[in-house]
């Protein structure tokens, strides 16, 4: 039976959205590149060349005539681009909390609105619109299904198409993987194994579960913990921020089994059975087929994987820390806001993508496109004396019905083929 470790491996959140540091950093510096590209070609058209055009009136020494340009804006840097997207994450925790949602709505939310964001700009998209998007999506993929109407006026959006304009532009940059996987379940599950054991007193198992559910409502979705680890090892890093010795007893009594000391061990070499303390005849050494589900076991639950895993989640205790549920009072914090957050807008307002800022205008634009390609390529086909039927029928054959057709055709000419026009087919 496939480990529960081999069955996360197969989900798309770790085939496409697992990353290492290294890898994630040099995704975002690609991202912020390729944006900062688009966005300057597209201000050269859209901006006059006034600073430039007044340059020309004055001659050269040299005899040249320098080339007009635009004046481009200062642009957001990867890390700029990572505190908004920060800010924003907490601005759409706060959202899912006016609105009531459940954690995993809200989780799931987060954790599209940061994915996007991984291989889409924040100067391109807005961040202020696309977190609706990510809530009312995010409802969706939990199987929450409420009305579009009614949760545009819990964010005072008064049309629909405000949150619809931006829902397929989501789905297309979280690559159409939208099945998230929490570490609110593995707690639970933590915490009634845990209860299991005589000498742990419920008050303290209280305490640190709702401590550790309070760290995970926060701290992993504002960092990249999602990207790095496993459920179960963020799981299990708030388990030991908010109760280091529970956590520590939950990994020893997980990661406790010795595989039995195999034939080939033994001096007396294979197949000799092993004598045992009391001296009798001893019990024979364990077969080929056993011995391979020992060291499986081992592989997945032995004492020597324990360090292995005590140090992934020492990283993420590390990376939770530095968000913990009482920085929630940080991203709200009006001084803060006024230092850090509004130079960053202020700098995101001159450097936006002027083509792709208005999600609705943007959908209408492509709508109209996707027509126009639909009719040019009907007129065509008219043109050639080649409908669209007869274009499908170069790549999936003709359709059906298509030689009863031709043979009812045929018989109505008098050409043969045994049509309708001679029951008898044709002379002889």
């Amino acid at each position: 039976m496939a480990t529960e470790d081999a069955r996360y491996r197969q989900t798309s959140q770790y085939q496409l959205w697992s990353f290492s540091p290294a890898q994630l950093a040099a995704m975002r510096e690609t991202t912020n590149a390729a944006a900062r590209a688009r966005i300057a070609e597209r201000l050269s058209y859209s901006q006059p060349p006034s600073a430039a055009a007044s340059s020309t009136n004055t001659p050269d020494p040299s005899g040249s005539t320098p080339a007009p340009g635009p004046q481009l804006p200062e642009f957001l840097t990867p890390a700029e681009e990572a505190q908004l997207v920060a800010f924003f994450t907490s601005e759409l925790l706060r959202a899912g909390d006016h609105a009531e949602m459940s954690d995993e709505i809200k989780a799931t939310a987060a954790v599209f609105f940061r994915r996007f964001y991984v291989t889409n700009s924040i100067m391109t998209y807005p961040p202020q619109d696309m977190l609706i998007v990510a809530l009312f999506f995010g409802c969706k993929a939990e199987g929450s299904f409420v009305s579009i109407s009614e949760f545009g006026r819990t964010f005072g959006k008064e049309h629909p198409e405000e949150i619809l304009a931006g829902e397929f532009l989501l789905c297309q940059g979280l690559r159409f993987a939208l099945d998230v996987k929490h570490p609110f379940r593995a707690l639970r599950g933590a915490i009634m194994e845990l209860a299991t054991l005589p000498d742990i007193d419920p008050a303290r198992l209280g305490a640190a579960e709702a401590r550790a559910r309070e760290i995970l409502r926060f701290s992993p979705l504002i960092t990249d913990a999602y990207f790095h680890f496993t459920p179960s090892q963020i799981m299990l890093a708030a388990l030991s921020l908010a109760d280091r010795a529970l956590a520590e007893r939950f990994i020893t009594k997980t990661f406790h089994y010795v595989a039995p000391p195999s034939a080939a061990d033994n001096s007396s070499g294979p197949g000799t059975p092993v004598p045992d303390s009391g001296g009798g005849g001893g019990t024979p050494a364990p077969s080929k087929k056993s011995r391979s589900g020992e060291d499986n076991k081992a592989e997945v639950i032995g004492s020597q994987v324990r360090d292995k895993v005590l140090g992934a989640i020492e990283a993420c205790r590390d990376m939770l820390s530095r968000e913990l549920p009482e920085r929630r009072e940080h991203w709200t914090n009006k001084a803060v806001i006024k230092a850090q957050i509004a130079p960053l807008r202020k700098k995101l307002k001159a450097c936006r993508d002027p083509d792709r800022w208005n999600l609705v205008e943007l959908q209408r634009r492509r709508r109209e496109q996707a027509a126009r390609n639909v009719d040019s390529e009907d007129e065509d086909g008219g043109r050639s004396g080649k409908g669209s039927l007869d274009a499908d029928a170069a790549v999936f054959g003709e359709p059906l019905g298509a030689a009863k057709r031709r043979k009812v055709e045929g018989g109505r000419d008098g050409k043969g083929g045994g049509g309708l026009g001679d029951p008898f087919g044709p002379p002889l």
